[in-house]
């Protein structure tokens, strides 16, 4: 699509106007998602800086635990309280997410460094706390399901293995999806549970899966279709590169790639929201756009490691 193609180029021309934090997200999902060449390039750039002190990754993961720098989070009033039950949580998921990108990118392995800080035996407490505190697990959505995948699928390999995606399906029965932003976390807590299970876009899904996420892809879908101007782009996007992943075909990809061709910033070749009702307007900058213009990317292109 030509519309992707200028997108990318126009990130890749103003990579180095991007935080690191975004350089490295954009690089490293288009990498992972088919291998694309110059992203690769970019993430070897990248380790110069993310590797730097790795010799004492205690420290770095003990500060990104105790100290996670501020981010925007999407549905705050419904997330907060949640947030201060399992205070740990957004620290711990960005040092896993570290841990997991030294792994991945860079063949780098910390983990030992990570549970001398954090015991497994806690980590995996959490997880268990966690996914049976259902109200919890709908209101943190991406965090807590982005945690559990990471200590219980991903990084660590000691056949508790708590992902129950029968389970993980069932938690979106108790949404209001008449609420624009109950509606949003049931996506998100639907996708992040696809993009987990291909460990964030480097493998495909495990046969015996396939199943229950395509039950979810199904039921959003359905969702998508009936409250489609309550739902914010990078949520559609989202769900197009889950079926991208998965392979499951829908006419929802037209229909959203009609409006991200009406949705291109004044600013630069990125896209915004701008035809529905739940834009995301406190992120409409080149650098707060990244996260919905890599989706709108990926979406587009086959997924090479299906």
């Amino acid at each position: 699509m030509e519309l992707a193609k200028n997108i990318r180029l126009y990130y890749l021309k103003h990579f180095q106007e991007l935080p690191f934090d975004k350089q490295l997200h954009f690089a490293g999902r288009l990498y992972s998602w088919n291998n694309d060449p110059e992203c690769g390039k970019l993430i070897s750039e990248l380790g110069k800086q993310y590797i730097n002190g790795v010799v004492s990754a205690d420290t770095i993961l003990s500060e990104l635990i105790n100290k996670p720098p501020s981010a925007q989070v999407n549905a705050p009033s419904l997330r907060e309280p949640y947030f201060a039950k399992y205070h740990e949580l957004r620290g711990l998921m960005l040092a896993l997410f570290r841990v997991r990108h030294l792994l991945y990118y860079y063949n780098i392995d910390v983990r030992q460094d990570f549970v001398d800080i954090k015991q497994y035996d806690d980590l995996h407490s959490l997880a268990e706390t966690l996914i049976h505190d259902k109200d919890a697990m709908r209101a943190l959505s991406t965090y807590a399901v982005n945690y559990i995948y990471l200590v219980d699928h991903i990084l660590f390999d000691v056949g508790s293995n708590i992902i129950d995606v029968e389970y993980l399906f069932n938690l979106g029965d108790g949404y209001d999806v008449e609420n624009k932003d109950e509606l949003m976390l049931l996506i998100y807590l639907y996708t992040h549970c696809i993009i987990g299970e291909t460990n964030y876009y480097e493998r495909g899904i495990k046969p015996e899966r396939i199943g229950g996420y395509t039950k979810m892809l199904d039921k959003l879908e359905k969702l998508i279709e009936k409250h489609y101007e309550n739902i914010n782009l990078d949520s559609k996007l989202e769900f197009l590169a889950c079926c991208r992943i998965m392979n499951y075909q829908t006419a929802l990809f037209e229909t959203i790639y009609a409006e991200c061709a009406e949705s291109i910033s004044l600013d630069g070749d990125f896209l915004v929201d701008r035809l529905n009702k739940a834009g995301q307007t406190n992120k409409t900058t080149f650098e707060q756009s990244e996260h919905r213009n890599v989706l709108f990317i990926m979406s587009t292109l086959k997924y090479q490691h299906a």
